[in-house]
């Protein structure tokens, strides 16, 4: 019984190192990824652009909305008479 006891916890340590060893490699390439600061300029210019041209296009649709809706009353109202 110790021998399977020791066992498993020797792959528990295992396992531990191994995820362990996982996490740094994901941290380090997060960092790699975030830490240039022209890339995150460049990509916070494309969204606030991205934000600009999301918010006129609703303005627009909202305007085009209206005006159909009107139309279709008004051919409703057409047809009749």
């Amino acid at each position: 019984m110790a021998n399977t006891s020791t066992q498993s916890t020797s792959s528990i340590q295992v396992a531990k190192a191994k995820l362990d060893a996982a996490l740094t490699r994901l941290e380090k390439s997060i960092e790699s990824k975030t830490g240039s600061a022209s890339g995150n300029g460049a990509l916070d210019k494309e969204l606030v652009a991205a934000k600009a041209e999301i918010s006129e296009l609703k303005e627009k649709n909202q305007i085009v909305s209206t005006r159909l809706y009107g139309a279709i009353d008004r051919m409703k109202e057409i047809l009749e008479s």
